[in-house]
């Protein structure tokens, strides 16, 4: 009676662990889907930016404001969709 009982423990955790790692895969696998549908060419300005404005808040350890350009001198990128839409109009 207990050998069973064990055994019956046993594959209870053993399918437990099978559906948290298929869990676990499907997860990865979104992420991946995510990640291969980021527009690349769109994002790499921007990432250049955060980097560039980590790297002079690190560099002169200031916390809160930097040498930010303002508000007002921010370029606005229009993506290809929204370019599409505005020749069609």
């Amino acid at each position: 009676m207990a050998k069973t009982t064990k055994t019956t423990s046993n594959e209870n955790l053993e399918e437990r662990g099978v559906k948290a790692l298929e869990s676990i895969g499907k997860s990865i696998g979104e992420i991946n889907d995510w990640i291969y549908d980021l527009d690349a060419d769109m994002w790499q300005e921007r990432f250049e930016w955060y980097l560039n404005e980590f790297y002079q808040i690190a560099k002169s350890k200031t916390v809160g404001t930097s040498n930010r350009p303002t508000r007002e001198s921010e370029r606005i990128q229009e993506n290809k969709e929204t370019q599409g839409e505005e020749s069609n109009s």
